[in-house]
């Protein structure tokens, strides 16, 4: 196994150096549990000093690669630029703003290498971190995929480890339903999804933006556009 540790970060001077080096540290401690690994971010046009802190640790950590955008393109295209970046036969998908402690791989990994194609980290603790709202729209977007598909999601918008080509099949989706329809496609598959509790801390530095009202409208209709089209052809045939 060779490990692609992914993360996106727009805006994240206060938090990515301790996350990449966090990550560092971790990934160091992992020993033989796998052959080898490479850290790949993408800075997606930060307004702040994110892409020069991300250069700077490029330096000291020689198997971390730095992607930049030259314009902020959103969490969907810095994904597919990621994924599409990545060397690895699996990849860890995780992000910059130090919500998602490092540790958090140590617990996924164990499903991994006991034969999980696509392990979803489940946050136990959204109720104490979320607000009201962004705990109803997490719940309704974690509802759809079971109503609508048959299957059952969680957290969708959660890290997640797995296989490098779950992670670089063709979506639907070009919005942050993506991440549910990722996991719907795995199922439909016939592949082995498992779900791990992880350990998730309240933002502390930098902006939330996944849940802006853009990205909800888009949401919705990539899922609509997702049931129509998984219930007229076999998902192996979806393109």
């Amino acid at each position: 196994m060779v490990l692609t540790v992914v993360f996106p970060a727009y805006n994240e001077e206060a938090s990515v150096q301790k996350v990449v080096l966090d990550h560092v540290r971790v990934l160091n401690q992992l020993g033989d549990a796998i052959d080898d690994w490479e850290m790949v971010c993408v800075d997606d046009a930060s307004s702040d000093r994110t892409r020069e802190i991300l250069a700077e640790l490029a330096k000291q950590v020689p198997k971390l690669r730095v992607l930049s955008h030259t314009e902020n393109l959103g969490i969907f295209s810095s994904y597919a630029d990621l994924f599409s970046a990545a060397r690895g036969t699996h990849i860890y998908l995780t992000a910059s703003d130090g919500q998602w402690p490092a540790e958090n791989l140590l617990k996924m990994l164990p499903a991994v290498v006991g034969g999980a194609d696509l392990v979803v980290g489940v946050r136990q603790n959204r109720g104490e971190v979320y607000s009201l709202s962004r705990r109803a729209i997490s719940f309704l977007f974690n509802l759809l995929p079971l109503l609508l598909f048959g299957v059952k999601t969680s957290d969708a918008g959660s890290i997640k480890l797995g296989s490098r080509e779950i992670f670089n099949c063709d979506l639907i989706s070009n919005s942050p339903f993506a991440e549910a329809e990722r996991i719907i496609r795995t199922r439909l598959q016939g592949k082995r999804v498992e779900e791990v509790p992880i350990e998730f801390l309240p933002r502390r530095a930098g902006k939330e933006r996944g849940a802006s009202w853009r990205n909800i409208q888009r949401s919705l209709i990539d899922c609509i556009c997702c049931a129509a089209v998984y219930r007229l052809r076999p998902v192996s045939r979806v393109s």
